[in-house]
Order: C-alpha cells, then sequence, then structure tokens
C-alpha cells in the first residue's frame, strides 16, 4: 500500500486539509480497515478498482466509482479488491458546504454514489481521472472540478459556523448546546439549523464526535491513566455510558480496543 499527500493550492486551502492518494498493486493481498467517525465531510474519488464495504452478514458491496460520506456516528469496515487507487479529499469540518448546494445534514450515516447527486458533472470526472496518467494530472482534475462547484456561503453564517466548531474543539466537546448557543447571542433552533446545512449533525452531536476523538487523543499520548480516569478527564461521569459510546463509535469496549491496537497512535485516525 503506497500513501502520497497533496497540499491543496490557492482559494482551496481555506477549505480543504490535503489530498490523500492511496494504491495498492495487483499482487497485494486485500487490505481490511476499520473506519472510525472522523469530523469532517469525505469525498473519495477511485480511479482504480473501488473498496468494498464489509456488510454485517460478511457480504462485500462495492462503493461507488466517486463517494462523498456524511459525519457517522459508528463505524465501518473496508476492503480493498485487488489493484486500487483513491484520491481522499480531506475537508476542514466548515469546508465542504462551500462545495455542495444542499444541507450537509442529507449525508448524515451515509455515503452516496456522487453520481446520483449530480449527474453529468460527477461522471465526466470519473471519466478524466480514470484515463489520466500521473499524479499531477489526477490532482489538477479534481481541484478543477472543485473549483466548478465552488459556491461560498455566507459570511456571517460561515463565520458562525467556525467559531461554534472552535468553541467546541476548545472545550473538547464538553459545552452543553444551549451555552454555546448563548456564548454566540444566536438561538439554539438557529445554531442547529445552520449546523444541520453546513456540518451535517447537531451541534450536540457534534460535540459528542469530537469528545470522542478527544478520548481517542488521550489514549494515542497519555499511556499512564486508566480508562476510568480517561472517561472523567472527558465528561463522563458513568463508565457505562462512556463504554455505550466508545463502542457505537469503534465496535469495540476501550479495553478490547486497546487491546487489538497496542501500538494504537492518532496519527492513524487523522
Amino acid at each position: 500500500m503506497h500513501f502520497q499527500f497533496v497540499q491543496p493550492s490557492g482559494i482551496l486551502r481555506n477549505f480543504i486539509r490535503h489530498y490523500c492518494m492511496m494504491e495498492t498493486d495487483a499482487c497485494e493481498a486485500n487490505i481490511q480497515e476499520r473506519v472510525i467517525p472522523v469530523e469532517n465531510i469525505q469525498l473519495m474519488f477511485h480511479y482504480k478498482k473501488p473498496f468494498a464495504v464489509c456488510k454485517s452478514d460478511l457480504t462485500l458491496s462495492l462503493q461507488p466509482r466517486t463517494v462523498v460520506s456524511g459525519l457517522s456516528n459508528t463505524f465501518s469496515d473496508v476492503t480493498t479488491l485487488g489493484e486500487s487507487g483513491v484520491i481522499f479529499v480531506e475537508f476542514h469540518p466548515a469546508g465542504a458546504c462551500q462545495f455542495f448546494n444542499f444541507p450537509l445534514s442529507e449525508l448524515e450515516n451515509k455515503s452516496i454514489d456522487l453520481t446520483d447527486a449530480l449527474g453529468r458533472e460527477a461522471r465526466q470526472a470519473e471519466e478524466q481521472l480514470y484515463n489520466s496518467t500521473t499524479v499531477r494530472q489526477k490532482i489538477d482534475l479534481v481541484e478543477q472540478f472543485l473549483l466548478n462547484r465552488f459556491k461560498p456561503v455566507a459570511p456571517y453564517d460561515y463565520a458562525l459556523v467556525e467559531t461554534s466548531l472552535t468553541v467546541i474543539k476548545e472545550t473538547g466537546g464538553k459545552i452543553p448546546a444551549a451555552t454555546l448557543a448563548n456564548r454566540l447571542s444566536v438561538t439554539s433552533k438557529t445554531l442547529e439549523r445552520k449546523f444541520a446545512a453546513y456540518i451535517g449533525k447537531t451541534p450536540r452531536q457534534y460535540s459528542k464526535l469530537i469528545r470522542f476523538r478527544q478520548i481517542l487523543k488521550d489514549l494515542s499520548s497519555i499511556k499512564n491513566v486508566n480508562l476510568t480516569e480517561h472517561a472523567c478527564r472527558n465528561g463522563y461521569f458513568d463508565q457505562s455510558h462512556f463504554i455505550h459510546d466508545f463502542k457505537m463509535y469503534t465496535g469495540h469496549t476501550p479495553k478490547e480496543f486497546l487491546l487489538k491496537y497496542p501500538e494504537f497512535t492518532m496519527s492513524e485516525y487523522e
């Protein structure tokens, strides 16, 4: 498996963290990975054989060639199927809304075929990527696709959402939604409406996701603290609630997770 990270150019830097290209050779064994929830919309362009999603009954479902995934509250298992090549577009949390003119809540807990949403525009991008030969050509095609779709969000809305995200991150996801709305001088309903449109989750749901991500960061960097202390550090006062949420996001209890991934580092999931 080969990875290459490429930085976005121009105005796209404001909304995209990076592009990640991943390729596997036909001679490599299939690679299965557990995908756990992240804090941003994911966009993937397969230019070789797409990945497959492993269902609970052990059957496989081939991903679309171009797929966009909303914020999720659970895990999934995916596998390569022979020679694969894909470009991941890693948006900033409030970045994807600049390129999709529909409420991102429509993607919640879903991965959809982009051709169903965009039709010819997405199919043309798929064909061009399939016929391209170099990394630079592929990245240029993805960036042109994104620039063609760029429709800036109203400045007030964007500033409101960005400030909200900053506060949620700074508090480790432990700020109540009503307190957040009050700090920003808006109603809770207004903030929920903006988050549904531009993030894809309510402020409460997004804060819960950030709290989970903070727990992963703690597990990665603080090794001499027991799980009860990790739970308390991140606002859990009920051990069973902590275990329930962790298992919902990863498919494992915290103890199972650490036994399965003893060398776990947060960089693997960022």
